[in-house]
Formats: C-alpha cells, structure tokens, sequence
C-alpha cells in the first residue's frame, strides 16, 4: 500500500485515489472517470444506490 501511495505522488496521480461517498461504504479507490469527478467506488452498488434513494425521495 504504501509504495502504491508513494508511486501515486510521484506519477502525480495521488488526486485520483478518493473515497467512496457512500455514507455505509468509504472504500478508497482510484477515479478513472474521464473527468476525474467519480463520487463512488462502484456505480454498479454504491452509485446506483445513492441514485436510487435520491430518485425514491422527490
């Protein structure tokens, strides 16, 4: 973990390693959005979820 972290500052990447938004979740994962404004570790869980609560609640 923590060469991946120093390779990260390096390569000048380190602005890409975030965590998820999720309020049950905070996985830290590397945004590969084009970009680079991912909100969650995974769109196919954590995405869909937050999107789903926000749809149900209008």
């Amino acid at each position: 973990m923590a060469s991946a972290l120093a390779q990260s500052l390096v390569s000048g990447t380190w602005l890409r390693l975030k965590a998820c938004e999720a309020p049950t979740c905070h996985w830290a994962y590397y945004d590969r959005s084009p970009a680079g404004r991912g909100r969650w570790c995974s769109m196919a869980v954590c995405g869909a979820r937050a999107k789903m609560r926000r749809y149900r609640a209008k």
